[in-house]
């Protein structure tokens, strides 16, 4: 079924042009710039979309430019965003923790979100609580569109685990809320930003690296690694698109009209849907004929993982997060009450 679904969605982004090209939007010259870290990927699918519809539906008028790494660090493109310095961005909540606290409750671990579909739906639904919104106004963004990281696996080096002892001791990046639950597995976890993954891994500072495999094959750890795992899915990290808020003000309604649009387009989510779960599939076999050994987590194992660094974390960002003057309870029982009402998206 999701495999017709994808075909359908890739026919209809070939016939997109088609369709819309008598469509044009009437409006003023604008041009942004979008700070974005890497290389092209599976994850940025949705943004090389987007500039190409903006100029097609406004007769080049609303032009929109990708900038790889050189406007900002990704650890700085919120400060960039606060400030002006560029349009739009990406984020991950995991790089700005105590700037964006809240919105790390979609970097919990273990949470019942097994689709991307459903992920797309659970984050929408809880950055759009006015408690999310009021949190990343303070830094005059507002949040866009999600970046749909696929569950994390891990690639590493050195001798394979082969139970939960064997994660002790073991140095893995691992983001966010991601990190406390390795490090309740003993392991040392570090938030390494993901374009120095590959030289942290080479010069031996680190001896894993958690990432979607799109990730893996993107950043090429299966290039220094020697395992890799398969049915871990730690969860997903907060990532995505934000948008400079005086920026967006500025724009005509109907452009404003026209971000919302591409969203559901063909372009938008469906597009990230296709690229991602052709990755997500191919790069398993792609590891194994690499020479990488595969490490499968049976169901018993995975649940030992669950039971250390599941729910206990869960519990602990809440208690963290009414600390820090947030109602944390109501934060963390809005993801799981998401979870179930969308837990049959993409299914």
């Amino acid at each position: 079924m999701r495999r017709m679904l994808l075909g359908a969605a890739a026919a209809a982004l070939t016939l997109s042009g088609a369709a819309t090209a008598a469509e044009v939007v009437d409006g003023p010259r604008v041009h942004w710039n979008y700070s974005e870290w890497g290389k092209s990927r599976a994850i940025t699918t949705y943004l090389e979309n987007l500039g190409p519809f903006l100029k097609e539906r406004t007769d080049g008028q609303f032009t929109f430019q990708i900038h790889w790494g050189t406007l900002s660090q990704p650890r700085a493109n919120l400060d960039g965003l606060q400030l002006g310095a560029f349009q739009a961005a990406s984020f991950c909540a995991s790089y700005y923790p105590a700037k964006l606290p809240a919105h790390t409750g979609m970097d919990l671990p273990f949470l019942p979100i097994s689709t991307l579909e459903q992920l797309r739906h659970v984050t929408d639904e809880y950055y759009g609580d006015q408690v999310l919104k009021d949190e990343v106004a303070k830094w005059n963004s507002q949040y866009y569109m999600a970046a749909l990281l696929p569950l994390y696996e891990v690639v590493g080096r050195g001798t394979p685990p082969e139970s939960l002892e064997d994660w002790k001791g073991m140095r893995i990046r691992a983001l966010g809320q991601q990190g406390k639950a390795m490090e309740k597995l003993g392991a040392v976890p570090t938030s390494v930003p993901a374009p120095d993954v590959y030289v942290s891994l080479d010069r031996g500072l680190i001896d894993a690296a958690g990432f979607a495999y799109y990730s893996h094959e993107s950043y090429r750890t299966w290039e220094i690694g020697s395992w890799f795992t398969r049915n871990l899915a730690v969860g997903s990290i907060a990532c995505g698109a934000m948008i400079n808020q005086d920026a967006y003000r500025s724009l005509p309604p109907q452009y404003q009209a026209l971000l919302e649009e591409f969203r559901n387009s063909p372009q938008g989510y469906p597009a990230q849907y296709a690229a991602l779960y052709e990755a997500e599939k191919r790069a398993p076999s792609d590891f194994k004929e690499r020479g990488l050994t595969e490490v499968v987590i049976d169901p018993e194992e995975r649940a030992g993982f669950e039971k250390v660094g599941g729910k206990p974390v869960w519990e602990e960002w809440a208690n963290e997060m009414t600390e820090k003057g947030y109602d944390g309870d109501r934060l963390l029982t809005t993801i799981l009450d998401l979870a179930e009402k969308h837990k049959d998206a993409g299914k």
